[in-house]
């Protein structure tokens, strides 16, 4: 197995503070900040389209994947935590 090609999985939980989309692109960016990290994230697809919904200020829990040939984290789950 070449551990290069093996992505990684992590998950985060945090506030939303930022979230940036272009009307006609299903990708969305989103960085979040919890225990004074910051994490910025892309999300494609439907997971994208479901981030757009987010209230403001929201406090999430995603579930990140790095994939070794890409410079950027990728969100593939999120749920929204109650305040």
């Amino acid at each position: 197995m070449n551990d290069k090609s093996s992505a990684s999985r992590q998950s985060f939980t945090g506030r939303v503070q930022a979230l940036f989309y272009l009307v006609d692109k299903p990708a969305t960016t989103l960085t979040i900040q919890s225990d004074g990290q910051t994490i910025t994230a892309r999300a494609f697809g439907q997971v994208a389209l479901d981030l757009r919904a987010l209230p403001r200020g929201a406090t999430i829990s995603i579930e990140l994947i790095a994939q070794p040939e890409q410079d950027e984290l990728q969100i593939t789950t999120f749920a929204v935590i109650p305040s």
